[in-house]
């Protein structure tokens, strides 16, 4: 997502600006863009990893080429550690990304390639087989695509690649139960639950693009299952925090990730609710 440029100028904790000093198109090779990172179904099923293209994780759809075509960002060291927090790169023992050098060839002198910092998932997050990305998630890196003017055909890639389809009232469910999560996490200082809860929901996680009707129906009860008890009681605390004006540092991010349809797009609401 960091080829966005304005995604990435807005990654500085507490909301300051990263400095950007140059950022242009291009090829890691014998690498890919993968979404193997263990996210959190059915909202953000998968997130955007750089994989080595000679590992066993299975893509849902192959470029034709062994390359991952992206941003080059040239940043200050100090800048960089700040997009690296806000990825969760701190040194702990449970980060969710390894930083691994790769080297680039830049659009404008493809014979001239550099070292570059990229971001894998860590093997306690990396799952074998690439679920499908949110269509959050996707519309950022084609955005970002389009902006950095990234060759058509992976362009078209990007355009073709599987996404994660969820209803309103399942996406419902699923924020008001990562409303619980994140209290608890922030209450206890212990991911123990979310990571819990996120081993149940890929036990039953069947991607969108999969034929089996039948397996789509029970992957979508078993899910509700799940996430129903810790949306039932985030319902309750997130009308708690309304009124108090208080709760977990991380609901504001989930505001920012998941804003209520309403406000993110009245006119489309109004359309779906006179189609309904």
């Amino acid at each position: 997502s960091n080829m966005l440029r304005e995604k990435l100028e807005n990654r500085g904790i507490n909301g300051t600006k990263i400095d950007i000093l140059a950022m242009e198109a291009g090829v890691a090779r014998n690498h890919r863009l993968a979404f193997n990172m263990r996210g959190f179904p059915p909202l953000e099923p998968g997130m955007g990893s750089l994989e080595p293209t000679d590992s066993s994780a299975s893509p849902l759809l192959k470029y034709k080429n062994d390359e991952c075509h992206g941003a080059l960002v040239k940043v200050t060291p100090e800048n960089y550690e700040r997009i690296a927090q806000s990825e969760g790169v701190t040194g702990a023992a449970q980060q969710g990304y390894d930083e691994i050098v790769v080297e680039v060839h830049p659009y404008t002198r493809p014979d001239r390639p550099v070292k570059a910092i990229a971001l894998r998932a860590r093997e306690h997050v990396r799952l074998s087989y690439d679920p499908c990305p949110s269509q959050r998630y996707m519309d950022i890196l084609k955005k970002g695509a389009n902006e950095l003017g990234l060759r058509p055909c992976y362009r078209e890639f990007l355009e073709n690649h599987p996404i994660q389809t969820v209803a309103n009232w399942q996406r419902h469910i699923a924020k008001f139960n990562l409303v619980t999560i994140l209290s608890f996490s922030f209450a206890l200082k212990w991911r123990g639950p979310s990571r819990l809860q996120s081993r149940l929901l890929f036990m039953v996680y069947v991607p969108s693009n999969e034929p089996n009707r039948f397996r789509k129906f029970m992957s979508e009860v078993l899910t509700v299952a799940i996430l129903f008890p810790g949306a039932t009681l985030g319902c309750m605390l997130k009308k708690v925090y309304d009124v108090t004006g208080k709760g977990p540092p991380a609901l504001r991010m989930l505001k920012m990730m998941f804003p209520d349809k309403a406000k993110e797009d009245p006119d489309k609401t109004n359309e779906e609710e006179e189609a309904s």
